[in-house]
């Protein structure tokens, strides 16, 4: 009879690290696929907060930086395609960079 007893506990103790394990591979997913969002780009809902500016000739672009580390990424380009000429790529305006020269939108 003790024996019936013994496996019972086995058993349970069993299936409890099982659950243990299973809420542990659960949660180390969660957090990795979280980190691999935001290595890419934020989360799903994240809106991109940079401030914009608007060349004269209408091409837009997201900004990061300041002063003269500023770095300006054409609208709908993607976030490592950054402009690498200090002009505008559309009509080869200069892109502001001193302080004194205030981001527009």
């Amino acid at each position: 009879m003790r024996l019936k007893r013994k496996k019972k506990n086995e058993t349970a103790r069993r299936a409890g690290l099982a659950a243990v394990a299973a809420t542990l591979l659960a949660a180390i997913a969660g957090l990795a696929g979280r980190r691999r969002k935001g290595a890419a780009g934020g989360g799903r809902f994240r809106q991109d907060e940079r401030p914009a500016y608007t060349c004269e000739c209408g091409q837009a672009y997201r900004v990061t930086g300041v002063d003269r580390h500023r770095v300006y990424c054409p609208e709908g380009a993607a976030r490592d395609e950054p402009v690498m000429d200090d002009t505008c790529i559309a009509c080869d305006r200069p892109l502001p960079v001193g302080h004194d020269t205030a981001v527009s939108t």
